[in-house]
């Protein structure tokens, strides 16, 4: 089993607001809403326990029922350090076994997605412990007491570690009992494990996984939460001489010849599953499609499900798209309020948010001469 421990029990301090602000409102959600959701949509998480401040318990107790987290099992009142609340948190879990895996977040990071936890739990699989952090791009120096620079440290060598961090049960519970054996308080609960002996596997994160600790980083998240990440495909396909039926964006095109391929050929389609595959950093369709393509899955749809799932895990959604289209053949304009329709159920996006146009290519290319039909399409992400 994979256990998830919500940390939340810090007061907030340096926000300076009545408020705390893991109950603080980022779009329109909580932020230890952002905080939960990748671990209850994470399929290998199977319960989440969360750790709070006791004033805070039923403020939380009701953000959960609100948001139908069904994961929760517990909440519970932290302790007077982060180290306590994670220690408490941990021996809250039930019917745990040593290779259980254990993975501890902060309430105030929103930022982190599915994809990232079910990395953290196959690394742990792996090596026992992993943290997650990007490379530090600023020299970093150590002062003393009166700040002097004592030295500068290699920046190669050097990563800015975030939350989710993970172990395995028995590695996590013996790192924490040496800790208060020795009477130990560290930083972070990787710390805990190095000092036990164990090494720690860093998975790369991307930058904008970080914990909400000021204003200013508040707004910082405002900002991400609204800002929008591209991609671009492009796609094409010639007609085929054998007996096909022609499906352009999910709509089957009546007295037209079909276009190769082992799908069904939907060139809107494939075009589109490569610009929402590349806004994430992702790769070409044939990456996810082939293989479903020899399990005898030939729709379209199926692989544009597939590649949503990827967007979904990176914590985006589908904010709008734009096709261009050349071909001499069909007429565009006729089918054109149906493809519309049919592209928008499958994103699970307004009709308005679909833009289509198309040439005719005036014969200067294979596609204007109709052999063919090439598709460029755009889509414009954002965070969930």
């Amino acid at each position: 089993m994979n256990h998830a421990i919500i940390v939340a029990a810090g007061r907030g301090e340096r926000m300076s607001t009545e408020i705390n602000k893991i109950l603080m409102c980022l779009d329109d959600k909580p932020i230890i809403v952002h905080a939960i959701e990748p671990f209850e949509e994470c399929k290998q998480i199977s319960d989440i326990v969360v750790v709070c401040n006791k004033w805070d318990i039923n403020d939380i107790k009701e953000v959960i029922s609100k948001h139908g987290f069904k994961k929760v099992c517990k909440i519970i009142e932290g302790g007077k350090e982060r180290q306590d609340s994670v220690y408490k948190g941990i021996k809250e879990l039930d019917n745990t076994d040593g290779e259980d895996i254990v993975l501890i977040h902060n309430g105030a990071n929103p930022f982190a997605d599915s994809g990232l936890v079910l990395e953290i739990i196959n690394t742990v699989r792996e090596a026992g412990a992993a943290v997650c952090g990007y490379p530090a791009e600023n020299t970093i120096k150590e002062a003393d007491s009166e700040c002097f620079v004592r030295k500068t440290l290699q920046r190669k060598d050097l990563w800015e570690i975030q939350t989710p961090q993970g172990a395995k049960y028995c590695l996590l519970r013996e790192a924490f009992d040496k800790a208060y054996s020795d009477n130990f308080y560290g930083t972070d609960d990787a710390t805990l494990i190095e000092r036990a002996g164990y090494r720690v596997r860093i998975v790369r994160c991307r930058k904008d996984n970080f914990k909400i600790t000021h204003y200013y980083d508040l707004e910082h998240a405002r900002i991400l939460r609204n800002s929008i990440r591209v991609g671009i495909g492009i796609d094409s396909h010639r007609f085929t001489e054998i007996s096909k039926l022609l499906v352009l964006g999910g709509v089957v095109i009546q007295s037209e010849q079909g276009l190769e391929a082992d799908s069904d050929g939907d060139v809107l389609l494939h075009a589109l599953a490569n610009a929402l595959s590349s806004a994430i950093g992702g790769r070409s369709l044939g990456y996810y499609a082939d293989d479903l393509c020899r399990q005898g899955i030939t729709e379209s749809r199926s692989y544009i499900h597939e590649i949503l799932k990827h967007v979904k895990e990176k914590g985006y959604l589908v904010n709008n798209v734009g096709i261009s289209v050349e071909a001499k053949r069909p007429r565009f304009d006729i089918y054109e309020e149906r493809i519309k329709i049919s592209i928008a159920e499958i994103l699970g996006i307004d009709i308005t948010d679909v833009g289509i146009n198309s040439s005719s290519g005036d014969e200067l290319s294979e596609y204007g001469r109709g052999n063919g039909i090439w598709v460029i399409a755009i889509a414009g992400l954002r965070k969930g």
